[in-house]
């Protein structure tokens, strides 16, 4: 095919001492890099599994074991993310004689999970080097060490680089599907084209968000050709752009048939009869609809026909107190506002005003990026029913990263502080990265910027993944090994997981997204000394409604380190009348009962049951004054 000129970015600096000196902007490169690994390798051990984690590790055990992988599918969920983090660390791990950890990883999980979470750091590592050759594309090597720093220093690419999820292995797949993409745009070279549709195609088995980019890269694409053709050209790039994107979306969807080993499912759990499909369509229709239901399709495709079944579905979803299960538009614009660090916002807008002044003095343009981010953000805005975090944004931050980065090449070495601006403002933006991440690690799920008022300030606007994604566990068996009074423990813990697996100890209560919750035991039940409750319970959508409201009004006496899990004296909530025990445990002759009965509650009958093994029964009622024997005490009466 003819090679065609685009209307191109600058797609290499202008040579001067940045090229001149590239082995210092390779190092810096390298050093960012180090940098990174070694906040999530510390990272990684300091959390327990985060919702689902726990579900990916028994699907690749199994998987691995006999080669079932259709539970992943009901789940709504591709099938290569899972294992390009896990097979490295499986295959390891058999060949080290652990086969304990693969035959049981529910059981082993505290063990097993961070190995595999530092087994899929490669992936992580991926991203940063393709953000960062990117930039050395477009702009040059000074805007490639800036690009590298600024993904090492994100708050939300290392909380969810230190992950056993899917998020950033779609980041690093779209990310080098845009990259090659771009690179088509630049040099008209078809094959480039080709290996970006195939990378879709991983990046598409990675996690279905993949499907909104093809159509924001023929927007790209399209634009790009108006621009170098002219106005009479519309019908003729707008026909290349329609039929070429046609066979983009094939090429991507036969690339992802072929990465998951041809792999397929029927659509149908089950054969038969389909009551639902005759009562809709009746007659001989019904019957071709049902064998097309029960037919086998590529297996991915099931996935995303699930994951669009939800999506429609809504979901139950948290913003600024209040729940809904149809989602905001305007959720994503306030997980931004609150989420990424304020010198982020800075050096955007800075950026914004370089691009602006280069407009303006007929430069060329290198608006794309930011078109494709604002493309993405309208596609969410308007179409996502489900407000779970800001991780569906993540493909994002490499787009943003790269054309900040141009900053970089914008440094000049004239003498002076004026002309020297960008170089102040980049200092400064890397230092308040630096600083967000110093602020919460090892804890930078749980990030906020100061704006939001911190992990405490943020739980009043988002929740979920953003902050209480289930991973406080080990912070709270922390906190119990080094004060054991915590032990007397009721934990209402938001997960999938058993909270014993981390050695929690105590009466817990498990709510996931999934399970009726109905028949939870209310607060008022709480017999222990001590409450604790997750975020995303309290302040999040996941608990029932008003379930616990009355918690709002009383401060927790102590949070776990990461701040995920809100512990409460029940003394305290009795004396604010929420909750009134059934019984009371003395522990030696003639000691008091120190709560005073009356502040139990409104009726003027509220009492206390006690229960002694000499034979002693009975409820107390306001006031009065209970002393045993010592013949009662000693058997550890109740």
């Amino acid at each position: 095919m003819r090679k065609q000129e685009t209307g191109r970015m600058p797609s290499s600096p202008e040579p001067g001492i940045a090229n001149q000196a590239s082995p210092v902007w390779l190092t810096l490169v390298c050093a960012a890099a180090v940098v990174g690994l070694t906040l999530l390798l510390d990272s990684i051990r300091w959390t327990s599994a985060t919702y689902d984690e726990v579900a990916y590790l028994r699907v690749a055990a199994r998987w691995w074991r006999t080669g079932e992988q259709s539970e992943i599918t009901r789940m709504g969920s591709p099938l290569t993310f899972w294992r390009l983090q896990q097979a490295p660390v499986l295959w390891t791990l058999d060949r080290l004689g652990r086969r304990e950890l693969i035959d049981d990883p529910i059981g082993h999980q505290q063990e097993l999970l961070p190995l595999v979470r530092a087994g899929a750091l490669w992936i992580w590592l991926a991203a940063l080097l393709l953000c960062a050759r990117w930039s050395r594309r477009l702009y040059g090597p000074r805007a490639m060490a800036l690009a590298a720093w600024l993904f090492a220093l994100s708050p939300n690419l290392i909380a969810h680089g230190g992950l056993a999820t899917m998020e950033l292995p779609l980041l690093a797949c779209t990310t080098g599907m845009l990259f090659l993409f771009w690179t088509f745009l630049d040099t008209g070279r078809w094959r480039w084209f080709w290996a970006s549709a195939g990378m879709g195609g991983l990046a598409f088995s990675c996690k279905f968000t993949t499907v909104l980019f093809p159509p924001i890269l023929a927007v790209i694409w399209w634009l790009d050709g108006w621009r170098r053709g002219g106005r009479g050209s519309l019908f003729r790039v707008t026909r290349q752009v329609t039929l070429g994107m046609a066979v983009y979306v094939l090429v991507l969807l036969l690339a992802d048939f072929t990465i998951t080993g041809f792999a397929v499912l029927p659509p149908s759990r089950s054969t038969g009869d389909h009551p639902t499909i005759k009562a809709k369509f009746g007659g001989e229709l019904a019957g071709w609809i049902a064998r097309l239901y029960e037919t086998p399709v590529p297996q991915d495709w099931v996935g995303l026909a699930t994951q669009a079944h939800h999506q429609m579905s809504g979901g139950s979803s948290y913003l600024l107190g209040e729940r809904r299960m149809t989602g905001w538009r305007y959720y994503y614009f306030v997980a931004l506002a609150v989420k990424v660090p304020l010198t982020f916002w800075l050096l955007l807008a800075a950026r914004a005003a370089l691009a602006w002044r280069r407009d303006k003095t007929g430069q060329p343009r290198d608006d794309l990026l930011p078109l494709a981010i604002g493309l993405f953000l309208a596609v969410t805005a308007i179409g996502s029913a489900r407000n779970y975090g800001l991780r569906y944004l993540l493909p994002l931050a490499p787009l943003a990263i790269i054309w900040i980065s141009r900053m970089a090449e914008d440094v000049t070495e004239r003498p002076g502080i004026l002309p020297a601006w960008p170089a102040w403002l980049i200092g400064l933006g890397l230092a308040g990265q630096a600083l967000a991440v110093a602020a919460v690690h090892p804890f930078e799920l749980t990030y906020f910027n100061v704006l939001a008022g911190g992990p405490l300030g943020g739980r009043h606007i988002l929740s979920d993944s953003n902050l209480d994604w289930g991973q406080g566990l080990k912070g709270l068996a922390r906190l119990q090994c080094a004060e054991p009074e915590f032990r007397n423990l009721t934990l209402y813990y938001f997960g999938d997981t058993d909270p014993a697996c981390y050695g929690v100890e105590g009466t817990a209560h498990i709510v996931n997204a999934v399970d009726d919750q109905s028949r939870l035991p209310g607060i008022q039940t709480v017999t222990t000394c001590y409450l604790a409750v997750s975020a995303s319970l309290q302040w999040g959508p996941w608990g029932p409604p008003g379930f616990f409201r009355k918690l709002d009004s009383i401060a927790p006496f102590r949070m776990t380190d990461d701040t995920t899990i809100a512990i409460y004296r029940t003394a305290d909530l009795r004396r604010a009348g929420f909750t009134h025990p059934t019984s009371i445990k003395v522990a030696s002759a003639r000691e008091p009962i120190l709560q005073s009965i009356g502040h139990l509650g409104n009726a003027p009958n509220h009492g206390l049951g006690i229960q002694a093994g000499c034979g002693f029964h009975g409820q107390v009622l306001d006031d009065h004054e209970v002393l045993l024997a010592a013949e009662c005490s000693d058997r550890g009466d109740r």
